[in-house]
């Protein structure tokens, strides 16, 4: 991961008590509001859960200014479970463009990953501090398979509302789900637990892009256990409620993030996901929620301008990345009112799948390629939000298995574009 000079600066720092059983680590960056509530929580779910374990806190700090290291002190009580580490966070990180999450995440990851090896961690856990907790067992549903010895990664399973989450539904999960063929359903969901097996495979692996945002690392250490062959599993966790609320970014600046750190990965492992054909579930824990409450109704019409807009405007640049029986999809969809407009899972899996060739032959500037992704972003929300309008939760989980479907029978188009990137298929 992270250069080997962060390395040494946390083997300075730290000098690590004796074995222990997990080790669940915290990132602090100015989040002192949120982050003893989360420590207090996870704390208290351990010691119940697992009475006769030992556990140790490992906070990492990227620099806070606000008091969130003494925050998270007073909250774990017992002084001698509690480890304060410190990982760098370089200035351009700080002021990334419409970067979101924590800044250097990557190297505070690695900070964590370092010390509990050093501990001899059996689990290791990383916990987002920026959300709260949603129920008492949710910490030890997330590590009770790594600690049994079950599972060697597991990924959160957040509950959320039919129109919630539209990048990680319509972008993230049928994507990855298509490349590497595990249902993995939030591989970027900021919280999991891992093996020390895991663990200790992942500071074996090198890093290639520098990635730093929050997106970056989850992606990284996602897509690695996924090519290694470890067993995967998702924790049911209740709704995901953010702790502390600071303005949204753009949407082009989101996909920027968080579909350029897929993009990279999907470079980076060519060879290993063209292998792939289907998909495959994986286990899930913990207990049933209720169903949340229906969202109130959405207007696509604003989104439906947008795209129209933006295919108006963007020709020039579609022209380099899509081909042409697309861009007559496209203008047909323009011509549609909202109450027949439609966005085919077969036709956006493809447009997402153009537009990862285009990012890997660089025919743009990246920031601008996912600035043109945008209007057909939002173009597919608004045939989504008009899609599930009068569904249900089971009806609308059944909508994104369609589209995840859609991007499986696609992967055909994409590896043969991958290969002849100048050629386009009928």
């Amino acid at each position: 991961m992270p250069e080997a000079s962060v390395q040494q600066e946390n083997k300075e720092l730290v000098k690590p008590p004796g074995s222990v059983d997990i080790a669940i680590g915290f990132l602090s960056y100015n989040n002192a509001a949120a982050i003893g509530p989360t420590i207090r929580a996870a704390r208290e779910s351990l010691a119940s859960q697992f009475p006769d374990k030992r556990s140790v806190v490992i906070l990492a700090d990227g620099g806070a200014k606000d008091r969130a290291p003494e925050h998270a002190l007073a909250a774990q009580g017992n002084q001698d479970d509690f480890v304060q580490i410190a990982y760098t966070v370089y200035p351009a990180q700080k002021i990334s463009p419409g970067s979101y999450g924590v800044p250097g995440k990557a190297n505070g990851i690695q900070a964590i990953f370092d010390t509990a090896i050093g501990m001899n961690a059996g689990a290791c856990a990383i916990v987002d501090s920026t959300v709260d907790i949603p129920a008492h067992d949710s910490i030890e549903t997330l590590v009770r398979p790594v600690v049994t010895g079950e599972i060697d990664f597991v990924t959160p399973l957040y509950l959320r509302h039919k129109y919630d989450a539209t990048i990680l539904n319509g972008l993230v999960y049928p994507l990855t789900r298509a490349l590497y063929g595990k249902r993995v359903h939030q591989p970027i969901g900021g919280d999991f637990a891992l093996s020390s097996k895991l663990v200790n495979y992942l500071t074996k692996q090198p890093r290639t892009d520098g990635d730093t945002t929050s997106s970056d690392a989850d992606a990284w250490i996602t897509v690695q256990a996924l090519c290694g062959g470890f067993r995967f599993a998702e924790a049911s966790l209740g709704p995901r409620v953010l702790a502390q609320h600071e303005p949204a970014p753009e949407t082009s600046a989101i996909l920027a993030q968080v579909l350029g750190s897929i993009f990279a990965e999907m470079n980076r492992t060519a060879a290993f996901w063209q292998r792939i054909r289907g998909s495959q579930a994986i286990p899930a824990y913990g207990p049933g929620f209720e169903a949340l409450a229906e969202p109130a109704p959405v207007d696509p019409s604003p989104m439906m301008q947008s795209f129209r807009l933006g295919y108006q405007n963007l020709q020039d640049i579609y022209r380099l990345i899509l081909p042409p029986a697309t861009l007559m999809e496209l203008k047909r969809m323009c011509l549609h009112p909202v109450e027949t407009f439609h966005f085919d899972d077969t036709l956006w899996a493809r447009v997402v799948y153009d537009f990862a060739l285009a990012w890997r032959t660089r025919v743009m500037d990246r920031d601008h390629l996912m600035g043109a992704l945008t209007p057909l972003y939002l173009g597919w929300v608004a045939s989504w939000v008009r899609a599930v309008r009068d569904d249900g939760p089971k009806e609308a989980e059944s909508r994104i298995e369609a589209l995840c479907a859609a991007y499986e029978t696609q992967k055909g188009y994409l590896i043969s574009r991958w290969r002849w990137p100048d050629r386009f298929n009928p």
